[in-house]
Parts: C-alpha cells; structure tokens; sequence
C-alpha cells in the first residue's frame, strides 16, 4: 500500500505596511479590490522587515513535521497531515503549544514612515493570540485578518516582561528587533485558535495580520526666499519667516500616489522619507528644501 506525504496550512499572519500598500491620500482598506489586487501585487513586506523564527521555534517545528514559509505580504505555517485523516496533524499540537518568530527592522528609515514614537525606538512589541499574564488585562492579541486595525504603543511590553523575553533570545535573534510574534494552538478566545477544540485542523485556516500605519506629517518647505501666501492655499507663513512654509494640515507618507499641496495655484513637491523631524504634542515635519 502507498500513499503521499500531504502538507495543510495550519496557519498564516499577514504583514501589511501602509506606508507601500495606500495611495496618497486613498487608503488600502477603502479601495476597490482590483486596486488593492494590484497594490499588493507590488508588495512585499520584506522592503521594510524580516521574519525570523527563533530557533527554539525552528526545533519545536522541525519536530512536528511543520514547515514555515515567507511570501511577499506573510508567511504561512504547514503541517505535515495524518495518512487516514487530513483534517489530523501527523504529530498531536498540544493546546499551550507556541511558536515565537521575531521581526527585525531592515533599515533606519523604517521609522521614518511607520507611525510609531520615535521615543520608543528599542522597545519591544508583543503581538499574541494570548496576553502574558506579566501584563494588563487590556493588553491587546493579535488581529484576525481584515479588522482594520493597527500595531500602537499599546502592544509595548512592560520593562519586566521585555526583560524576561530577550532572556529567551540569542544575541542575533535581537539584532534590530522591532517586536515578537507568537501564536498559540488555543488563543485567548476561539475566534483567535489555531486549531479546533478537538485539536483538528480548521476547514479554513486561522488567518492572523500585523498592519503598520504609514506617518503622517506636517511638510515643511524651505526656501531661499521670502514667499506670499494666501487663504486659498494649502501652506501657511510658520513662525512668521515667510521663507518657511508648513502645511495646515498632516499629510500621509506613502511610497505610491501623489498628494497636492498648492501654492499660489502651484503644486509644490511630496516629501521623501528621509527627513523627519519631531515637534512639540506628537507633532512630526517632513522637511523639502525648495
């Protein structure tokens, strides 16, 4: 008698960054599926961080017959599955069973466009389908897909909690670390479970998502002379030197799309990236020299 080796999804999380997925001012949620078809289709969330499973992780894997794969917007746990029943793990996945992956940051300007403090720059973010019970009891889980919402300071772990966490860590595996991903077999609640009650695979796998809001700034524009603003447009005189400009409002950073900010019926130029700097109340200036 012969059979075939048959691999299921056990589970997947979503890496999403608003910075590469909106369009100007269009958000990714808001659009129309064929755009975001196409957004993602020049997607990869590796232009802004890793994945890495620790290794304590890769051997709980190795051992289990399961298998982690990358792709452009995730990645996405296999489980080997029993020979009579493939809705069965070929090896049981106890309850309390965990795999911890590590997300690392790929460069600097990674805060730049990500709206997080850059006070908390170092600090360690914990996203789980169960809280530790070192924390809050509204310490936030892991989203499912398709809620929305997005990684804040809320997801911070206490200094006792990130102290006993980086213990469990090698040096490497700490290297640029933004944060921790772990995902239990039973969540906090059912919606957030991996596998069923009964230890089964699910008809439709557990879907997870760690979306990264893009920055939103004031755009500040410099020029080498003095300029003459109106009401009608859409930068005002900052610190009354009118070579100074600053727009009235936040604006989005996005890598794709065009946002008009008009000067005397002129469009002035969209911010990059490499130039933020913090002001007072939360406040943060993209700076453009003209």
């Amino acid at each position: 008698m012969s059979y075939s080796i048959k691999y299921k999804e056990l589970f997947s999380v979503k890496i999403l960054h608003r910075y590469f997925l909106d369009k100007g001012t269009e958000k990714f949620s808001m659009m129309a599926e064929a755009e975001r078809l196409k957004q993602l289709g020049d997607y990869n969330f590796q232009s802004a961080v890793s994945i890495v499973p620790t290794a304590k992780t890769h051997q709980k894997m190795n051992g289990r017959k399961l298998i982690f794969r990358t792709h452009s917007a995730g990645f996405t746990v296999w489980s080997k599955v029993a020979e009579l029943d493939d809705k069965e793990t070929f090896i049981a996945l106890d309850d309390d069973l965990f795999f911890t992956f590590i997300i690392q940051t790929k460069h600097a300007l990674f805060y730049n466009y990500t709206d997080l403090k850059l006070e908390n720059i170092g600090k360690t973010y914990y996203m789980a389908n169960r809280a530790l019970v070192t924390e809050s009891n509204n310490f936030p889980l892991i989203d499912t897909a398709g809620s929305n919402s997005h990684i804040d300071e809320g997801f911070i772990l206490s200094a006792e909690a990130e102290k006993n966490e980086l213990e469990k860590l090698g040096v490497g595996e700490q290297s640029n670390m933004l944060g921790i991903i772990r995902i239990f077999m039973q969540g906090a609640e059912n919606s957030l479970s991996v596998t069923t009650t009964q230890g089964k695979l699910r008809v439709t796998p557990r879907e997870f998502e760690v979306v990264f809001k893009n920055r939103n700034s004031f755009w500040r524009y410099l020029f080498d002379k003095d300029q003459t603003v109106t009401a009608a447009d859409n930068v005002m005189i900052e610190n009354g030197d009118a070579k100074q400009l600053v727009t009235k409002t936040e604006q989005p950073l996005t890598q794709h799309g065009f946002i008009s900010v008009k000067l005397a019926n002129k469009e002035l130029p969209n911010p990059d990236v490499r130039s933020i700097t913090p002001g007072t109340s939360n406040k943060y200036y993209s700076e453009i020299y003209m």
